[in-house]
């Protein structure tokens, strides 16, 4: 017998290192060329930073728009970065708790059907196949019209004082090039660090469609032992929200802070006002929405894997009905040593009950949700400000 276990559990950590050295192959990001991408632009987006900054301190307009929206990509990518390190090892450390099994409707249906192992490395090998097929170009290209749009849009009027003034030195010309050059390149990994949560998203989602959950009740993470998948979502949130974070900070600053700093044309504050407001708030909602979709397919297995712990549940709290009804009905012809021992039963399955009732069906705490509310408040203010501005402006 102790031979059965002990090979048992060789199998078990033969599995688990199988499926640890698969992770630990697969890359997130495969092509070099992107790699390299991912490593170099933020080095390249704080030198174009530094060099913006020198330019205004000597022309004396620095250019906060372009600095704060710099620093909200360098603060992007370093949270994407984060992410992708995180979601090899909540895949793993999902898989060493134990929680995920089989459906039970495949089990019991009698047909033949592949191991739980081969199924999760089947599952992971997917996902990582599509972060890098075809479509991540597709996502850069994206991404470099988004920079490329807010350029022109911070750009408008200017270009035609710097280019067409041909007293201008060349030097100048230059470094203007390479400041948007950096920060189109940043769209272009923004883009594909994007196509690659999105992936994650959707795995999180197929991981509660593919598989059963198995909940530890009392697990310490208070989520019956998915709790890494409700932090992965969070980070998920995180790595989008520099983006309308920097929305809304630009409205405050547009709507009522002084503009003396900013080198554009003031007609043209007012239309740049308005396409940030159209961007912030659906990338905002994005920002939510990111959170609460990957785990709507865990909440509801996991709300099945309740209703099968709660046939326990209920078969304890009958037995507890039965007792207390033959305690009550034959009490006078029971002994004092019999009725002791039932009582101290009826006592022993309430504590059962009670410790094993609250059954977890969100992997998340609260904790999870008021890191998600810090994500939306400098969104919120920058909406608000532009609505009062607006009221402002009418009442004029």
């Amino acid at each position: 017998m102790k031979s059965v276990k002990k090979n048992s559990k060789l199998i078990e950590k033969s599995v688990e290192s199988g499926i640890e050295s698969i992770l630990s192959r697969l890359r997130i990001v495969k092509k070099p060329v992107f790699k390299w991408l991912m490593d170099g632009i933020p080095v390249a987006v704080v030198a174009a930073m530094a060099v913006s900054i020198v330019a205004g301190w000597h022309s004396g307009a620095i250019d906060v728009l372009y600095l704060t929206g710099g620093l909200a990509m360098v603060v992007s990518v370093l949270l994407t970065r984060t992410l992708f390190e995180q979601f090899p090892q909540v895949l793993l450390m999902i898989w060493r708790r134990g929680v995920l099994c089989l459906p039970r409707q495949e089990v019991y249906s009698g047909e033949k059907i592949q191991s739980l192992d081969k199924i999760y490395v089947d599952f992971v090998q997917a996902a990582y196949e599509r972060m890098n097929d075809w479509r991540e170009a597709l996502f850069g290209i994206f991404g470099v019209i988004v920079a490329g749009w807010t350029i022109w849009l911070l750009d408008n009027n200017i270009l035609r004082e710097t280019y067409l003034n041909f007293r201008t030195p060349f030097s100048v010309y230059g470094t203007i090039v390479l400041i948007r050059l950096a920060f189109l390149m940043a769209g272009f990994v923004g883009g594909i660090a994007g196509w690659r949560i999105l992936i994650i998203a959707d795995a999180v989602a197929k991981l509660g469609k593919i598989f059963d959950f198995d909940l530890q009740i009392n697990h310490p993470d208070g989520c019956g032992g998915l709790r890494p998948i409700g932090d992965l979502c969070l980070k998920l949130a995180y790595a989008l929200s520099p983006l309308p974070f920097l929305l809304g900070a630009w409205l405050v600053f547009l709507n009522f802070l002084d503009l003396r700093y900013l080198r554009m044309n003031p007609a043209n504050i007012e239309p740049l006002v308005s396409t940030i407001v159209l961007l912030t708030i659906p990338i905002a909602v994005l920002c939510v929405f990111s959170f609460f979709f990957p785990l709507g397919s865990i909440h509801t297995c996991m709300l099945k894997a309740k209703s099968m712990l709660q046939i326990e549940l209920d078969e304890i709290s009958q037995e507890i009905h039965q007792l207390s009804t033959k305690l009550l009905v034959s009490a006078n012809g029971l002994a004092p040593e019999e009725g002791t021992s039932m009582e101290e039963k009826i006592e022993f399955l309430k504590r059962v009950y009670a410790r094993n009732s609250q059954i977890p069906t969100w992997p998340y705490r609260s904790t999870h949700i008021w890191g998600l509310i810090s994500t939306q408040v400098v969104p919120s203010l920058g909406i608000i400000s532009s609505i009062l501005g607006f009221v402002q402006g009418f009442r004029k």
